[in-house]
């Protein structure tokens, strides 16, 4: 378990742990590869809530004593793209003929933002979208902090791409 970059317990990749009720639902294990109890799973929740938020794995690591097997974060993960899939074919027509980049892209800032807020408060990156202009939407994908540079650059390369189809490799996702 760690905290992400807004103070959430999280586990795997992105994947939020919102209460300790979602917390008993997944598969944590203790060191010795027994199912951890609610008791355990509530003592590295608790502790790690009181650590501050936005650091490397290893921060948590050394304050947590459960582990979850990386099948389970891959079924969380799984569960998380097939969701978001949807969602994004809902927000943006055409979505499944858009280059790879470009969904690449999308993928990333659904994870992060949630399909409420990317579809209702990045208007002109949407409008952009909508008519298929890679560039200004590549112009309009920075987010603020706590979203790093590398990961703003990240997008926003991904986007440009799109924009440029002789480096577009229009792989099906």
């Amino acid at each position: 378990m760690y905290l992400d970059s807004r103070g959430f317990v999280t586990i795997g990749m992105g994947h939020l742990i919102a209460d300790m009720t979602g917390a008993r639902k997944l598969e944590f294990r203790t060191a010795k590869s027994l199912p951890a109890s609610a008791a355990d799973i509530k003592v590295d929740y608790d502790s790690v809530k009181k650590l501050p938020p936005n650091r490397p794995a290893s921060f948590y690591k050394i304050h947590t004593n459960l582990i979850i097997l990386n099948v389970e974060i891959d079924k969380l993960t799984n569960q998380h793209i097939v969701s978001f899939e949807k969602e994004l074919r809902i927000i943006y027509a055409g979505f499944d003929g858009f280059p790879t980049e470009v969904k690449l892209a999308l993928f990333d800032l659904i994870f992060n933002l949630g399909a409420t807020r990317l579809s209702l408060r990045w208007p002109t990156f949407n409008a952009a979208i909508k008519v298929k202009d890679w560039q200004k939407s590549a112009d309009n994908s920075g987010r603020a902090p706590p979203v790093s540079a590398e990961r703003n650059k990240y997008v926003k390369d991904l986007l440009e791409k799109g924009a440029n189809p002789a480096h577009s490799q229009r792989l099906k996702l």
